[in-house]
């Protein structure tokens, strides 16, 4: 009736309306076929079409294929227990023909007499699919890289420290299966003295001051209980909701063993170049040493208190020489007259000569290899070499007593031993002769076997000489290498190399000439040394035996005296190491004045070594220092021929 007042229950009915348009969620009516009878306003806003539109369609053909069966389950399970809420993912076709996803939520109302059908509320999830889909791809790129990534990574929780992640590389490089890895704890992959460094960094790792890569190398375990050196990149992450730790791990015990032997190459190179300079010096000082005091020695009658006294000098004297020769054995500029040894034969012969200097407790006993290829070495220093060593092992043995062990035996050597040796990163594979010496005494801890090569260093008392420091220059000068292996309470092995010859072995040297005699004319010499006291002591040595002596402090001064008189003089002695002009280029210098110079080299370094440095040049002969008279009167014999 017009102008009548509309019912209360019309104003609800236009209130609900205005309330469910107004609504972001598609509010919809459908029938127990799936047609469409009421669907709200937020239909035209989400897929483009007018309430008109779908009114009495088939709402499952709107659905993409690919969704459609399990929607329409959904809804038979709807109408089989009306009681429930169902709820359901699927794409929705818009009034364009593209797809968007939404979740709808349903409920049976066909019994109701005020809905009679099935009620669904349904929003555009497209933004959160994407997101979920976003998130997907990015934990599959995550697993991708991590699964198949070169370098260990492991992830682990910061407050309980237990593992919780692991690639297979780390595996591989543990030797873990990942059961037995995720039962793991962060410092079970520890060594024991790394773990109050590792508590510090997990503080720091859980309060934020870490990340990146780290700045130490850490000693790691493996399964096996190998050592291995590694280098760690940590990131604080938050993994499933607990705050964590990934790692990546970076196995660098190769550079570290090769930086390590770098280090030692470069200490003994060092240490080498020291001692020769020493050596060299000193025995600049004592020629004069040595040879004023067999001047003045001559001058004293026999068996005076003063006589006795200067020959007391002079045994001291040489026995500085001795450790000077040591010092330069340590330096590979030992003195070296090589010939060719057949190992085996030399070692049982030496070790009749040792069996008087180990004490009555010990055994000495031999495993020598027969048909060994011959060395080339020098036997005094090779001598020498057995001698510190068995010495060594006999020391280790102590009052206890035991066995010292020497062997001999012939190996085929490659990079993977020579890793394993002192002075091998230069040497090529190849056959080897190996000399080795081992004791049952009472070995040394790493760190004691890591410096028994150090000149001087030694667990004993002091004053014994350069000792094992020596046995390594003279293994470096015969091109061989060396390894110590040694277990505390065990005892110790020393392996050393040599390098196989294809020369015969050598008979044992004859007997030295006798004395030879001196000069029968009047001779003059030119003696050219920097040091004061070298020449003064060669010049009273010479004057001594009616030899007319010029001197010159240094290369130049002696080229220009050679010049100005060489027509007088007889022979010259020029010392290598000098200011200004060096030994070399003033020899170079006075060959080209006269070709027939009679010119003798003088050195505190060896003669074989300075030859194989310099080759021949042109001189007459080599004098060695320290020298006694009649030593440097035969020389000069010599040159004068």
């Amino acid at each position: 009736m017009s102008g009548a007042n509309p019912s209360p229950l019309s104003e609800d009915a236009t209130r609900f309306r205005a309330l469910v348009d107004l609504s972001p969620d598609i509010l919809s009516i459908v029938d127990s076929e799936g047609h469409l009878v009421f669907n709200s306003a937020a239909a035209w806003q989400t897929h483009g079409y007018r309430a008109e539109d779908l009114q009495g369609r088939d709402t499952f053909k709107l659905i993409h294929p690919d969704d459609r069966a399990a929607v329409e389950a959904e809804f038979a399970t709807l109408l089989a227990h009306p009681e429930q809420w169902v709820r359901v993912r699927y794409r929705y076709r818009n009034a364009d023909d593209s797809y968007t996803w939404m979740e709808a939520a349903g409920r049976n109302e066909l019994a109701n007499p005020a809905l009679r059908g099935v009620i669904t509320i349904s929003r555009d999830i497209s933004a959160q699919i994407a997101a979920e889909q976003a998130l997907r791809d990015s934990e599959q790129r995550f697993r991708m890289l991590f699964a198949a990534n070169p370098q260990p990574i492991i992830i682990f929780d910061l407050e309980t420290l237990r593992c919780v992640e692991v690639n297979a590389t780390a595996l591989q490089l543990y030797g873990y299966s990942r059961d037995e890895f995720l039962r793991l704890i962060a410092d079970d992959a520890l060594s024991p003295s790394e773990r109050p460094h590792a508590a510090q960094a997990f503080e720091l790792l859980r309060a934020g001051r870490i990340s990146g890569k780290v700045d130490h190398i850490w000693k790691h375990l493996t399964k096996d209980g190998r050592e291995i050196d590694v280098e760690v990149t940590a990131q604080r992450i938050e993994w499933k909701g607990r705050l964590s730790c990934i790692a990546l791990i970076h196995d660098v015990t190769e550079q570290v063993k090769l930086q390590h032997k770098l280090e030692q190459t470069q200490k003994l190179d060092s240490l080498g170049l020291l001692a020769g300079g020493v050596a060299h010096d000193f025995n600049n000082l004592l020629t004069a040493i040595i040879g004023h005091a067999s001047l003045v020695a001559e001058d004293l009658p026999e068996g005076s208190a003063a006589h006795g006294s200067m020959h007391l000098l002079q045994e001291t004297a040489h026995r500085a020489a001795d450790l000077c020769r040591q010092m330069l054995a340590y330096s590979g500029r030992g003195r070296f007259a090589v010939r060719t040894i057949e190992l085996s034969g030399f070692v049982r012969d030496t070790a009749e000569l040792l069996k008087s200097t180990v004490p009555k407790n010990i055994a000495l006993q031999l495993d020598l290899a027969a048909d060994l290829p011959p060395i080339e070495g020098d036997t005094a220093q090779l001598q020498q070499v057995a001698m510190n060593l068995v010495v060594n092992a006999a020391d280790a043995l102590g009052d206890a007593g035991g066995a010292i062990r020497l062997a001999t035996r012939l190996v085929h050597a490659d990079r993977a031993l020579f890793e394993t040796m002192y002075l091998a990163p230069q040497l090529t594979e190849g056959d080897y002769v190996v000399l080795q010496v081992s004791d049952t005494g009472c070995g040394m801890s790493p760190e004691t076997a890591a410096k028994v090569f150090d000149p001087f260093f030694s667990t004993k008392f002091t004053g014994r000489g350069l000792g094992l420091a020596a046995v390594l220059g003279i293994v470096r000068g015969h091109h061989g290498a060396i390894k110590v292996e040694s277990t505390p309470g065990k005892g110790s092995t020393f392996t050393l190399l040599f390098p196989a010859s294809v020369k015969a072995p050598a008979a044992h040297p004859a007997a030295a000439d006798a004395a030879s005699p001196r000069p029968s004319r009047a001779t003059t010499v030119l003696v050219v040394d920097d040091e004061d006291c070298v020449r003064r002591t060669v010049q009273a040595m010479l004057r001594r035996n009616d030899i007319q002596v010029l001197l010159a402090e240094d290369g130049q001064a002696g080229l220009e005296l050679y010049a100005a008189r060489h027509g007088e003089i007889d022979a010259v002695l020029l010392d290598l190491t000098m200011p200004k002009l060096d030994g070399i280029e003033a020899l170079g210098q006075m060959l080209a004045i006269d070709p027939a110079a009679r010119i003798l080299l003088m050195s505190g370094f060896d003669e074989n070594t300075e030859t194989a440095r310099y080759g021949n040049l042109g001189q007459k002969g080599f004098v060695q220092k320290p020298f006694t008279i009649q030593s440097l009167l035969d020389k000069i014999r010599r040159a004068l021929g």
